[in-house]
């Protein structure tokens, strides 16, 4: 009887040992259902999202002019999500509200423009330091200085009104192209391209100042192309300061990763 209450012992230890899984579930603890691995086996935690609220100047080069001298300077504002996935790499959405004021850099021609621009983008960020915050295990060094570039794809709604100066006085100008299948507002695409820096004063709070360099898919950006050289296509600047924060994860076991 002794010897088979010790087999019985032993086979229930060996099978709780055999089983992590119930072993775990009953400490609370989940095993992760994805691991990312590579050479170096560095495990991190991805943070929670992060939205971006900002505001914007822009400038613009194109026909009417190339100058910054050129263009007034509006005020304009974004809002976004950031996504890490990476201590190197996130993933960036914006939604940008543009506005585009400038006068001809020559003056015998007088012409000018002004526009409100929707821009929608989503772009790849490469951070040049890796987010240590994200790293699992021992405590570790976090710079708060994140530089990073970034570039991506985007669609341009815009909508701009031209003129011209004739003895002083300005007179507005029709759209240059009338007809049902050009109308204003029109629809572009854009590739934005670009870097900045992030200062971070906590996994929930930063700021973040970044300049993007747009190249468009249009030559009416200005509602200027015969006019002047249509076969230049338009690009705009944007200069953004924003506030990033990040929305609180849930409670819980953090997944980790290994990158």
């Amino acid at each position: 009887m002794r010897l088979l209450f010790t087999a019985l012992l032993a086979g229930g230890l060996s099978l709780g040992l055999a089983s992590p899984g119930l072993a775990q579930l009953r400490g609370g603890y989940r095993t992760p259902h994805r691991l990312h691995t590579s050479t170096d086996h560095q495990g991190y935690r991805r943070p929670p999202l992060r939205i971006t609220l900002g505001v914007n100047v822009a400038t613009y080069n194109g026909d009417i002019t190339g100058r910054l001298p050129d263009n007034t300077l509006r005020v304009g504002f974004s809002a976004g999500i950031v996504k890490p996935l990476s201590p190197h790499l996130s993933l960036v959405s914006e939604l940008s509200y543009v506005k585009l004021k400038a006068v001809d850099q020559r003056p015998d021609r007088g012409l000018s423009f002004q526009g409100t621009n929707g821009v929608l983008t989503a772009m790849a960020r490469y951070n040049f330091l890796a987010d240590e915050r994200m790293f699992f295990g021992s405590a570790r060094h976090n710079d708060s200085w994140q530089p990073f570039v970034q570039a991506g794809v985007g669609l341009l709604l815009f909508d701009p009104t031209s003129a011209v100066s004739v003895n002083g006085t300005t007179v507005a100008l029709p759209p240059e192209r009338r007809s049902s299948l050009y109308m204003y507002p029109h629809l572009a695409g854009v590739l934005p391209v670009g870097g900045g820096v992030t200062y971070r004063f906590s996994p929930y709070l930063a700021l973040t100042l970044d300049g993007l360099y747009y190249f468009t898919s249009t030559d009416l950006l200005d509602d200027v192309s015969d006019r002047a050289n249509p076969d230049k296509l338009d690009k705009f600047i944007t200069a953004a300061f924003k506030v990033e924060i990040g929305l609180r994860s849930k409670k819980g076991k953090p997944l980790v990763h290994f990158d």
